[in-house]
């Protein structure tokens, strides 16, 4: 921002034109998903243990083993089927977070705890299973000097899935064919076994929803965490189909809308 005083220009920065017009950032409280292949379990060893000695750590669930280790202890504990393929994603992680105003917003540091031990709770009840911690390796919280996060770790099992309906056909090689609708649609039919669950980050999320997954989890984490703390959530840019009817009706979308199509820019100069 500029001022002119008898030709002479004045830079003023963000933070002191924000003063001048009485204005303040919104508080932002974020959660997102992060992913990692059996490749990753060295890595975030390596993260964690870096973060101990650098930074402040603090566990709401202590993760007594190496990654891999605690990994293959939860596959037993529960007794989980797992199909390997080349590159499964095999651990997951819920990663809450927020920007500077949210954090300046808490009285103290304590309260920040009982933030990030709310945020766990909503982790156990929104990834757990059976809404149990059982298939959580670790939860940790890590303090740097200019942001905070609480990093949940866990195997994305669940206790329902869906499985191909065969037909009598056969392949050349012999094999068994999927059997389909009348319109090409392939035929499914759902599993549920508490006793014998499934790793598989697929069906993990077809199950909470499937494309509006990570979008309901983001609408549920304002709406049962994020939103008692004064945070605000900024305008949602994803495609109707993705949104759910709450989401809607907050972000005042509709059909059709300036966000409700996707644009490609492939033209070779601008």
């Amino acid at each position: 921002m500029y001022k002119y005083y008898r030709n002479k220009c004045v830079v003023r920065s963000p933070s002191e034109q924000r003063k001048i017009w009485g204005m303040q950032r919104e508080k932002h409280a974020t959660i997102s998903v992060i992913t990692h292949k059996d490749t990753d379990f060295t890595a975030v060893d390596n993260y964690i243990a870096d973060c101990e000695e650098q930074f402040q750590v603090d566990y709401l669930k202590q993760m007594r083993y190496p990654t891999e280790q605690a990994w293959n202890n939860v596959m037993s504990l529960l007794n989980a089927q797992f199909n390997k393929r080349g590159k499964n994603i095999i651990l997951e992680c819920l990663q809450f977070g927020g920007n500077k105003e949210f954090w300046k917003s808490f009285p103290n540091e304590d309260e920040i705890y009982m933030y990030f031990c709310n945020c766990y709770s909503f982790a156990v009840d929104k990834v757990g299973y059976l809404h149990t911690d059982d298939n959580i390796t670790c939860a940790v919280i890590v303090t740097e000097w200019n942001r905070r996060n609480l990093f949940v770790y866990y195997l994305p099992i669940t206790d329902k899935w869906q499985v191909k309906v065969m037909s009598n056909n056969r392949s050349e090689k012999g094999n068994k064919l999927q059997q389909y609708y009348e319109l090409d649609r392939p035929v499914y039919t759902s599993m549920k076994n508490i006793d014998r669950p499934r790793l598989s980050h697929s069906e993990f999320w077809k199950q909470r929803g499937g494309l509006i997954s990570y979008s309901d989890l983001q609408e549920d984490f304002y709406t049962e965490v994020a939103k008692r703390y004064g945070a605000k959530r900024g305008e949602s840019l994803s495609l109707i189909k993705n949104t759910t009817p709450e989401q809607r009706d907050r972000f005042n979308r509709r059909a059709n809308d300036d966000y409700d199509q996707l644009y490609f820019d492939d033209m070779p100069y601008g």
